[in-house]
């Protein structure tokens, strides 16, 4: 299924950032200039609803066993503001499959603007 608003992007890519960071990229190969900057949301909650994001891919017809990447996208602003994680809406791929999608997750108090790394002061 993809991302939704970006239906031509089918094909992507999981890049780190560069060593140590805790930020990847998701890059489109099909749309060269798209790129998302990606988290793993148990970094931002260690309470994250994994399971949650897997039923949400059952449309996928990923094996039950199957291990998942999960995926929150970020906006990182360019002034003082932290950077926030979309908790709601996750990215799950499955890691054998390599098939995912963005899923909704209406059962949860994740907010779509999750601010975290506190600027300094």
């Amino acid at each position: 299924m993809g991302i939704p608003g970006f239906g031509d992007a089918r094909t992507f890519v999981l890049l780190d950032h560069r060593p140590g960071s805790i930020f990847r990229w998701l890059q489109s190969l099909s749309i060269p200039s798209l790129a998302f900057v990606v988290v793993d949301p148990l970094i931002v909650n260690e309470s994250y609803p994994i399971e949650s994001v897997r039923r949400g891919l059952a449309f996928l017809d990923l094996n039950e066993d199957e291990d998942l990447i999960v995926l929150g996208i970020c906006t990182v602003p360019g002034n003082s503001e932290p950077p926030t994680v979309n908790m709601m809406a996750p990215i799950g791929i499955g890691i054998d499959s390599r098939r995912g999608a963005q899923v909704v997750l209406h059962d949860t108090s994740f907010g779509s603007r999750t601010e975290f790394l506190k600027p300094a002061s």
